[in-house]
């Protein structure tokens, strides 16, 4: 059997601990047929076979970006990034620049703008009035769990005052009980985000297609989705059989306190669903909101005095849906923040049905020791982001550690005290939070700051994490939180072909120059899904 590709003569790190290291591989109808010295590789191949010289390379197993919002963040790729944007001047002149383009009446749209920027005061729309012009405006947060919109967008969603929902969401207003254009959490967010034009099912794939291609030039080859219902399934069955999937999608589907038994029912009469790229198997749960907003539950009340309540205002739902899902074979994934919601996800999970894939808790912002020491032992995955640190200062200043303190600050982003531990943590962005760039990723898990931060010290008191263990998070571990760690995570013959070429690897190098580090190839599939050349 001949190879389709193989690359040889390079520095090869297969993850696999029967043979770790090798110089050549070659991959065949999606699968590697064999890894090991360029003469073993070389009986596989014929002239038929697409051969790369790999003299200057260091091959790892595709990268996993391990809590994605793959299909959201690529339509909120329409809208202006706002990202690093520091200053409420910086942030005005964007938007008078934006304005021009969509002009009287279009919309401006945005995400991942910093808390930050508005220098410490609440936000208010007559602080971007002008700037923002004649025509609405929906700008999401770094985290989108909230949106600054104008006056504008407030008078065509009709909101005037506050209003009461079922969950934690809540219209900001002021002493008088205007609006003052802050919307917290998605159902007081969505009273203006329904009002947006449909983009077209074309344009949408047009997007779909761009933020793949983009993910694939920095060497990620997979995907784990938190944010999927029954269309998305469609979806990804319809972009596979258009040969435009070109990455690996773990779907979870999205669960909140407002999902009737009979959309359950639905999922689950659907069985776990797969392609030969995605499976959908897992499910969403969102218990708590974030520290800025005092959304995040936590033990103790943060300095402004929130924090005190979950997402969920019937925790015995929360307990019940879990338990269905787990007893019909998913694996769960809880976004917890604050220490209390953390604490409560893993007493919820106790004595749960365990899976293939494994339970796991998204984000875990601070958690105290006694907490960390209950995930190895109880089989919880701990999915983690390290690039989140890029919005935090060690000197406390930020508005995420104004809000929770000191005390707890020490206990933030404890990615290596959880791997020290014994933990399976698993390593991803959280795209369109943050960059999905897994080089940042390698970046801020060694050094714990942001690269724009180099003299400041870093983020908390928790151990780094090492290249090596950086690189796991990405690979092995991901493939182990999903159950496809018998096929993909390692680069061993039968295994699943996807693996990246680096000008250097990521694992060794210095995190100070990880940045600077080139993918020279991507292979999904066996397929070249990115090449420098």
């Amino acid at each position: 059997m001949s190879a389709s590709l193989a690359v040889f003569g390079a520095r090869i790190r297969t993850m696999d601990p029967l043979r770790p290291f090798a110089e050549a591989i070659a991959v065949k109808d999606g699968r590697i047929v064999a890894v090991g010295t360029d003469d073993e590789v070389r009986d596989f191949c014929d002239a038929k076979t697409q051969m790369f010289d790999g003299s200057r390379w260091a091959v790892t197993p595709g990268l996993a970006d391990g809590h994605q919002h793959l299909f959201s963040g690529a339509e909120l790729g329409r809208g202006v990034d706002f990202d690093r944007t520091e200053s409420l001047d910086a942030l005005r002149s964007r938007l008078v620049d934006e304005r021009k383009k969509v002009g009287p009446g279009g919309w401006i749209l945005g995400f991942a703008l910093e808390y930050s920027t508005f220098g410490g005061q609440p936000y208010h729309y007559d602080l971007i009035a002008d700037a923002a012009g004649e025509g609405p405006m929906l700008v999401y947060a770094l985290d989108l769990h909230t949106a600054f919109v104008n006056g504008h967008a407030l008078t065509m969603a009709g909101i005037d005052g506050p209003r009461r929902f079922e969950d934690a969401s809540y219209i900001v207003c002021d002493e008088n009980g205007a609006p003052t254009g802050e919307l917290r959490e998605k159902s007081a967010m969505q009273l203006v985000g329904n009002l947006l034009d449909t983009p077209s099912h074309s344009e949408k794939l047009s997007w779909y297609s761009d933020a793949m291609a983009r993910q694939n030039a920095v060497g990620i080859t997979s995907v784990h989705q938190m944010d999927g219902d029954l269309n998305t399934v469609s979806l990804l069955g319809e972009l596979e059989d258009e040969s435009l999937l070109n990455l690996r999608v773990a779907l979870h589907y999205r669960m909140n306190p407002f999902t009737t038994d009979e959309e359950i029912s639905e999922i689950l009469g659907t069985a776990q669903k797969q392609g030969s790229l995605w499976t959908a198997s897992g499910v969403k749960f969102i218990l708590d909101g974030v520290i800025e907003t005092g959304t995040a539950w936590l033990e103790e009340p943060d300095s402004h005095g929130g924090g005190g309540a979950p997402m969920w205002p019937d925790l015995g739902r929360y307990d019940q849906l879990i338990q269905r899902f787990a007893s019909a074979g998913y694996s769960l994934a809880t976004h917890a923040i604050g220490d209390r919601a953390v604490r409560y996800v893993l007493d919820a999970y106790s004595g749960l049905p365990r899976t293939n894939a494994k339970h796991r808790i998204e984000h875990i912002e601070t958690a105290p020791d006694p907490t960390i020491s209950r995930f190895a032992p109880e089989g919880v995955v701990a999915s983690m982001q390290p690039i989140h640190m890029r919005w935090m200062k060690p000197d406390l200043s930020d508005p995420w550690s104004q809000r929770l303190g000191a005390d707890r600050c020490s206990h933030t982003m404890r990615s290596g005290d959880l791997s020290g531990a014994g933990a399976l943590v698993v390593l991803g962005s959280d795209w369109p939070v943050a960059p999905f760039d897994p080089r940042l990723g390698f970046f801020s898990a060694q050094l714990r700051r942001a690269p724009d931060l180099a003299d400041e010290g870093a983020i908390g008191s928790s151990r780094p994490l090492s290249g090596e263990e950086t690189l796991a998070g990405y690979t092995t571990n991901a493939a182990r939180a999903i159950g496809a760690d018998s096929e993909l995570g390692m680069l061993r013959p039968g295994y699943l072909a996807d693996f990246v070429a680096w000008a250097e690897d990521p694992a060794i190098c210095d995190p100070r120059d990880v940045l600077d580090v080139e993918v020279q190839l991507t292979v999904v599939d066996a397929k070249v899904v990115y090449s420098a050349r």
